[in-house]
């Protein structure tokens, strides 16, 4: 399965080395690109290139602070669901001002209160690798 990030602004060098952390396991077991797009702080633009952006065929999650929450395994069920069903997922992370409709299959939250969109990459960068790993029935997590 491809995973493809797509993300609102550029990640600030504090974060790049978990950042990087996560990426380099998650590539262990999928495909996954990043596509950081320039904050424009206008919601129509953002979300005009974010749509431009979404890789055709893909299972498309929204992260919204308005999202349903999962648990660990149930987004590890969900990662294993869209692998077999769409082959690729895309998850969507907006800037300052969120984003518009993206006609997403599905709303995600990462937590019930806001979360800057540098910590929202590195928590579901996190959260992807520990699913991936649920998955694989790696020793990653201990629940």
């Amino acid at each position: 399965m491809k995973i493809t990030l797509i993300v609102v602004g550029k990640l600030k060098s504090q974060f790049r080395e978990i950042d990087d952390f996560f990426q380099k396991r998650i590539k262990i077991y999928s495909p996954l690109e990043i596509i950081e797009l320039k904050e424009r702080n206008d919601i129509v633009l953002e979300t005009e290139n974010i749509i431009k952006s979404i890789p055709s065929n893909s299972f498309v999650v929204a992260l919204r602070e308005s999202g349903k929450g999962l648990d660990s395994l149930a987004f590890a069920k969900l990662l294993s669901e869209k692998s077999v069903s769409h082959g690729s997922i895309c998850f969507v992370i907006g800037g300052a001002y969120g984003f518009g409709d993206i006609n997403e299959n599905l709303t995600l939250s990462i937590a019930p209160w806001t979360l800057p969109h540098q910590l929202a990459r590195i928590n579901l960068l996190e959260q992807i690798y520990r699913g991936l790993s649920i998955n694989s029935g790696s020793g990653y997590h201990h629940a």
